[in-house]
């Protein structure tokens, strides 16, 4: 699989998760609490068959990347959790579409990455189109501020997981990355669990499954195919790329479990998509997809 193509894929596959979530009677930290423990047997198995397939393992830097960036990962999920019970759904994902910023910000330091101003405008257009399916699609209570700092914190928290992730692959393979990252996230939700006094016990089978096809398929797959093109591609284009997100999440709503799709929601999709692919086959993108596709053959 080439990098672009699995970042695709990538977005593709974390769009079953919400559909997933939605079916779930649990919140959203016992959801994630769940998640991450039932994932970390196979991404144990993984890193160890990656390791001996080397036949070396992840430098100590690589290890400690994989750490701070499971702490952010961790305080990501705990963040969005609680500031979607603090404030509306819509006023969460809308702050969501702001991560291309924050990341193309941490971009310009850290990898020296400037994108040109059309790749700038066809990702805002991209932005303002998911924005629109957040709008036309969400429901929920009253924002507050208090809940506007936690999501806009969560965006943060996001955007520093997937800028070190980039950063820490070429001193750590994908597996054992993950293996360092979501276990390090499944300690730091596992505190806020017992800081709060959550209930994580009667958990359902069916609920189970879920929380196991969270974290295989998103988890594992999703993660898998997203850490392994980072080290390929410019750090600004996945999280453009993953505005798609919303529209996959919305066609599997609609087969799945039936939820109605809008004419304003299909003239939103449609927006984003637009700006998407205007973003990745802007005048460097040719360059960009020669100098991945090199990088990645000769590893």
């Amino acid at each position: 699989m080439r990098p672009m193509g699995a970042v695709w894929f990538a977005s593709i596959v974390f769009s079953t998760g919400p559909v997933v979530v939605a079916g779930s009677a649990m919140s959203g930290a016992v959801f994630s609490f769940w998640r991450l423990w039932i994932g970390l047997p196979p991404l144990v198995a993984a890193a160890g068959w990656s390791m001996r397939r080397h036949g070396t393992g992840p430098t100590t830097r690589g290890w400690a990347l994989a750490a701070v960036a499971g702490v952010a990962f961790g305080v990501h999920q705990v963040l969005f959790m609680t500031a979607l019970k603090a404030t509306s759904v819509v006023d969460v994902t809308l702050m969501n579409t702001l991560a291309p910023i924050v990341v193309g910000i941490a971009a310009v330091p850290m990898f020296g990455e400037r994108p040109g101003l059309r790749f700038r405008m066809w990702s805002l257009l991209a932005i303002l189109g998911a924005a629109g399916i957040a709008v036309l699609g969400s429901t929920g209570v009253d924002g507050n501020p208090a809940g506007m700092a936690l999501a806009a914190g969560n965006v943060v928290a996001y955007a520093t997981y997937f800028v070190l992730s980039k950063q820490a692959r070429s001193d750590i393979d994908t597996w054992p990355f993950l293996l360092g990252a979501l276990g390090t996230a499944a300690v730091v939700v596992s505190g806020w669990i017992l800081v709060s006094g959550t209930d994580v016990g009667g958990i359902g089978a069916g609920d189970l499954v879920r929380c196991a096809f969270v974290a295989v398929v998103p988890g594992m797959l999703g993660h898998g195919a997203m850490t392994w093109a980072v080290r390929f591609v410019p750090a600004n284009v996945p999280p453009v790329i993953m505005l798609t997100i919303p529209i996959f999440s919305g066609v599997l709503a609609w087969l799945v479990i039936g939820q109605t799709v809008t004419a304003g929601k299909i003239v939103a999709g449609a927006i984003t998509l637009g700006g998407v692919l205007g973003a990745i086959r802007s005048p460097a993108a040719p360059a960009v997809a020669v100098e991945a596709l090199d990088l990645a053959e000769e590893t």
